[in-house]
């Protein structure tokens, strides 16, 4: 199917998904009764409809091919399958573990759709946990998970794009369960250590603000190390250098971020790897100094907030952050963020829906512009982009600035 009629299904399914969501906000009094005595039902239902049917359309019926990083993933995965050497026998941006996982669907179909399924059941199963974490203190989390699953942005960049990013919330949830049970930072720090082996180097970016939320760092860091030295050293041993490829991924620009909307004040002789460790540096100290700022703070409150100001800074401030990282986070903004009464903030969270949609195919199809002057701007397509991106920068830094401002009143 042509890429453009590909992207107008996803924007007639976006529309008609914020449709749903403004009607269900308006009348959720009318059917609350009847939703929150079938939950399961009502959840089963709406992930049928929202999760399951498009796979089922898109994969089965219309035997589309995955787009977005699945070609990438399938291809760790086919070469994991075989146990072949992640970074030695075949190339990989993520932890040393991911690329094994995903060769887990491949042993029932050895279909790139597979890993498109496992991305799926992945992000239900991190809204679901995400539920059974805040209906303890929210009376409104099941309004707000029956909101989230309908909501365009999601299921998209699950279906279309293949995005695990939600899955780092769903470790980082995982850690906060165990500390808040046991109050053992050791066990924490065993969850926080088994996420970096699994998924991405960028969750040790949380760890900065996080630190000093804890009470007993000296068991936290202690087992950190106790996982990630020997973790390191058999690394080393099997691939030598080899796992370092990591961070040539900083190498490319992509947007929107602060740098993407700035760039035509910089031009062109900018050195894109070393903007992306000024922005690393930037973040990452503005990032541990709100940590600092909030280390008296109540941990169950402060955690997810620190969570959203991390890897929101991170993707306003690296040249390499791309709009569909917000799928990291976008869950706590809908749980933890939002009051269900505030029609002002759905409205927010519906113009990132329609955001993360638009932007970053409009990016794709005029080949990855860079506006390295304002020139470039001349042409309406190229301005739409400029626009797009600056409206999400806009955004992005406003919620930020909510987030923060709801840290310090904790």
């Amino acid at each position: 199917m042509p890429v453009l009629y590909v992207f107008l299904v996803k924007l007639f399914l976006t529309v008609m998904a914020c449709i749903a969501e403004y009607v269900l906000w308006k009348r959720y009094d009318i059917w609350q009764k009847v939703f929150e005595t079938h939950k399961p039902l009502i959840i089963s239902t709406i992930v049928f409809i929202t999760r399951i049917i498009p796979f089922i359309v898109v994969f089965v019926l219309v035997k589309e091919l995955p787009r977005g990083d699945i070609p990438f993933f399938y291809y760790k995965a086919s070469h994991a399958l075989q146990l072949d050497m992640v970074y030695k026998d075949f190339w990989s941006f993520h932890a040393p573990l991911f690329s094994y996982f995903l060769a887990l669907p491949l042993l029932i179909v050895h279909h790139p759709s597979s890993i498109v399924a496992l991305m799926l059941v992945g992000e239900v199963f991190c809204a679901i946990y995400t539920y059974q974490y805040y209906q303890k203190i929210d009376s409104s989390a099941f309004r707000k998970l029956v909101h989230y699953l309908i909501m365009p942005a999601p299921m998209i960049i699950c279906l279309f794009g293949g995005q695990e990013d939600i899955w780092l919330w769903g470790f980082a949830l995982w850690g906060l369960n165990v500390l808040i049970k046991t109050q053992n930072e050791w066990k924490f720090g065993l969850v926080i250590a088994l996420a970096l082996l699994s998924l991405k180097v960028t969750f040790a970016f949380f760890l900065f603000p996080l630190f000093f939320l804890l009470k007993n760092k000296t068991k936290f860091i202690g087992a950190l190390c106790a996982v990630g030295i020997p973790s390191l050293m058999i690394l080393y041993n099997l691939v030598g250098w080899d796992f370092l490829m990591l961070i040539k991924h900083t190498e490319d620009p992509y947007s929107p971020n602060l740098f993407s909307v700035l760039r035509p004040l910089f031009g062109h002789s900018v050195d894109i790897t070393k903007m992306n460790w000024i922005g690393l540096a930037l973040f990452l100290s503005l990032a541990t100094w709100i940590g600092y700022q909030a280390r008296n703070k109540d941990l169950q409150q402060a955690f997810p907030l620190l969570f959203v100001i991390t890897f929101g800074l991170m993707q306003l401030f690296l040249p390499s952050a791309m709009a569909y990282y917000m799928f990291i986070y976008f869950i706590v903004l809908v749980f933890d963020q939002w009051q269900t009464q505030d029609i002002r903030y759905l409205v927010l969270l519906l113009g990132f829906n329609l955001l993360l949609v638009v932007q970053p195919f409009v990016y794709v199809y005029l080949k990855n512009p860079v506006f390295a002057s304002f020139t470039a701007l001349s042409s309406p397509m190229l301005l739409l982009e400029y626009l797009l991106e600056l409206a999400f920068v806009v955004l992005l830094t406003y919620t930020i600035w909510k987030t923060y401002h709801k840290l310090q009143k904790i």
